[in-house]
């Protein structure tokens, strides 16, 4: 089941777009929270969202930003803004689509399942998707996702550069400042514990979707990625 997340502070809205939606066989989460919409996520990791632009604390153009840096996601905006520079405003912050209000909510429904289509489904050109894939382990760079049979994580643009060298160099051992060197541009600022911490929250998601596959520390050097001993 695809899963849409919704952003969108007029509430009347909102629970229309998910009772229509629902009625697609769509899992759909609205945000009520409009200062963590980042965190809701990386926490529900949905499949495409719904955006409004003019929203308590901070406008869909900087959450869409946010979300950008973390994820390829569709994102398609609503909005009652129909001005050309609005529009491109929109496209420019990473929405893949705009739809202005009032708007028919079959529309949005077609929009959706185009969106779903060209990056999931039937119209994704399998040749040109980015998938590594070791052992039961895939990591989808188009998607930013890293999967098994068993479920999905979605990754952060350092988690994505750090599984992607590790997938890549397999099963080789890579050291810290290969890593460093190749994700932080600018090394000699990042602070010594900042690879250590992405390396966790790597590996915590690796057992999150019991991926046969794990990251060892080669203690002095850096890190091998392995499949788990049996």
């Amino acid at each position: 089941m695809y899963k849409i997340l919704i952003v969108e502070d007029e509430m009347h809205i909102a629970n229309a777009l998910k009772n229509h939606f629902g009625k697609y066989g769509y899992d759909c989460h609205i945000i009520v929270d409009f200062e963590k919409v980042l965190d809701v996520f990386q926490d529900f990791q949905p499949h495409l969202v719904i955006m409004d632009i003019n929203l308590p604390y901070f406008d869909g153009y900087y959450w869409s930003r946010k979300i950008r840096k973390v994820s390829n996601c569709p994102i398609i905006i609503l909005s009652a803004r129909m001005s050309e520079l609005d529009q491109v405003y929109g496209i420019e912050n990473g929405a893949d689509d705009f739809i202005t209000k009032p708007f028919l909510l079959d529309v949005v429904v077609a929009k959706i399942n185009g969106q779903i289509r060209r990056v999931y489904g039937e119209y994704a050109q399998e040749s040109q998707t980015q998938i590594l894939k070791k052992g039961d382990t895939s990591l989808n760079l188009d998607t930013v996702r890293l999967y098994t049979s068993d479920g999905e994580e979605l990754l952060t643009v350092k988690e994505l550069q750090l599984c992607r060298i590790l997938l890549e160099t397999f099963p080789n051992v890579v050291t810290r400042q290969q890593l460093l060197t190749s994700i932080w541009d600018e090394e000699a600022f990042v602070e010594e514990n900042t690879l250590t911490v992405n390396i966790k929250r790597l590996r915590k998601k690796l057992e999150a979707i019991n991926s046969s596959l794990e990251i060892i520390t080669i203690r002095g050097i850096g890190y091998q990625l392995r499949e788990k001993s049996i």
